[in-house]
C-alpha cells in the first residue's frame, strides 16, 4: 500500500464504524413491522362471532387451540365452548367420510340474545331535580371546565428510551473511535 493509502485506513475504518452504529441505531428506535401470522384458532372465534355458528370446516389443530384460549367472558357468558367443541366432533367426522350439517352451533338467537326490547326516553333541554322540581343549571360564571389534555405521544414510552438509549452510544462510540483516531495521528495525550 501507498502512504496515502494508509494514511486513509483509519478514517474508512471510523466511517464504517459510524456508519455500522447509526443503522443499528435506527433499527432500535423504527418499528418493526407485524409479520406474525394470525392463529387459526382467531379465525374460528370470528367466524362464530359472526352470527353464533361455525360455518367452515379448520384444521382439527386449530379447534384444539380455541378450546385452551376461549375468552373467559365467552366461555361464561355464550355457548362458545359448546359450540367448538360440536365443530371439532363434526371436522372429525367429515374428515372420515360422514356427512354432518354445515353450520355448527347455536346461533345467538337460541340463547335469546337480541331479544331485549329497548325504549325511547326523552331528554329535557333544561336539567332538572326530580326530587324538588327546579331546574338545575349550574352558573357559567363560578363553574370552570376543566382542561383537556392528551397526554399520547404514538410512540411507546419504552421505545422513546431505548432510542435515546441507542442514540447516547452511538454518540460515545463515535467519540470514541474519534479519541482513539487523533491520538494515532499524532496528537497529545490528555
Amino acid at each position: 500500500m501507498t502512504a496515502g493509502g494508509e494514511r486513509w485506513a483509519p478514517v474508512k475504518r471510523t466511517l464504517l464504524l459510524f456508519t455500522l452504529l447509526a443503522l443499528t441505531s435506527l433499527a432500535v428506535v423504527l418499528p418493526a413491522p407485524a409479520a406474525a401470522a394470525v392463529p387459526c384458532r382467531n379465525k374460528i372465534f370470528n367466524d362464530w362471532y359472526a352470527d353464533g355458528k361455525i360455518a367452515s370446516t379448520y384444521p382439527i389443530a386449530c379447534y384444539r387451540d380455541a378450546l385452551k384460549h376461549i375468552p373467559v367472558d365467552a366461555k361464561v357468558y355464550s355457548s362458545l365452548n359448546d359450540d367448538i367443541r360440536a365443530a371439532l366432533r363434526a371436522a372429525i367426522r367429515r374428515s372420515h367420510g360422514f356427512t354432518v350439517p354445515r353450520q355448527v352451533g347455536h346461533g345467538f338467537a337460541a340463547l335469546g340474545a337480541g331479544n331485549v326490547k329497548g325504549a325511547v326516553a326523552t331528554i329535557p333541554s333544561e336539567p332538572h331535580d326530580p326530587y324538588t322540581g327546579t331546574n338545575t343549571v349550574p352558573d357559567t360564571a363560578t363553574t370552570a371546565a376543566a382542561p383537556t389534555t392528551d397526554s399520547s405521544s404514538g410512540l411507546p414510552l419504552p421505545i422513546i428510551i431505548l432510542g435515546a438509549l441507542a442514540i447516547a452510544l452511538a454518540a460515545a462510540g463515535a467519540i470514541g473511535v474519534g479519541v482513539r483516531h487523533w491520538r494515532g495521528r499524532g496528537g497529545t495525550t490528555v
